[in-house]
């Protein structure tokens, strides 16, 4: 048996509560989860925040190549998070590829695009603007790296109480240099 002494067991308790924390306050620990689970449905909105919601359909434009169930500007349904707060989505479609006379080519670009924002204060990290992955079933998937820790970001729509809400599904994966747990966050937004 290890004997630790006085002032590296207050050290100890701290380190382990700091990590527990941080599982608790931001998500749940786990192993290293391939995708994810199934969802947890959002509470009712207000009749109030519905009103807001509905009256928003009549401003969308659709153009012939914009899939618009995940494109705008979402907004986390929790004003408490501690996690992600917004995240922009938009489609590009620029299916012409222009080249030059030298043979560099530009354009052909199809697909979403994510702009993630995380809690931060004063005010919320911008995250940056990163093309997605289809990852099937509805899914899309872009992994923001820190240098201290990837964060795998997964989006997809469901439709609840008349209103198309986003579910914003996230791995944190930690450096074993940083040393923190990793974990998952599992949330949803509103346009």
């Amino acid at each position: 048996m290890h004997r630790i002494l006085p002032s590296r067991r207050a050290a100890a308790l701290m380190i382990a509560a700091a990590l527990a924390g941080s599982a608790l306050v931001t998500g749940s620990a786990s192993a290293k989860p391939s995708r994810p689970t199934v969802a947890k449905k959002p509470s009712a909105p207000s009749k109030a925040l519905r009103a807001r919601q509905q009256s928003k359909t009549g401003d969308r434009h659709l153009h012939s190549c914009v899939a618009p169930t995940m494109n705008g500007d979402w907004r986390n349904i929790d004003p408490n998070t501690r996690s992600m707060s917004r995240v922009i989505v938009d489609f590009a479609c620029n299916d012409v590829i222009l080249c030059d006379t030298s043979g560099h080519c530009t354009g052909g670009d199809v697909g979403y695009y994510m702009h993630a924002f995380g809690r931060c204060h004063p005010t919320d990290c911008d995250w940056g603007r990163l093309k997605t992955t289809d990852m099937g079933g509805g899914w899309i998937k872009s992994t923001y790296n820190f240098g201290f820790a990837s964060v795998a970001v997964w989006l997809k729509t469901y439709d609840y109480y008349g209103l198309t809400y986003l579910r914003v599904w996230t791995y944190t994966d930690f450096t074993p240099a940083d040393g923190r747990t990793d974990y998952t966050t599992d949330e949803w937004m509103l346009r």
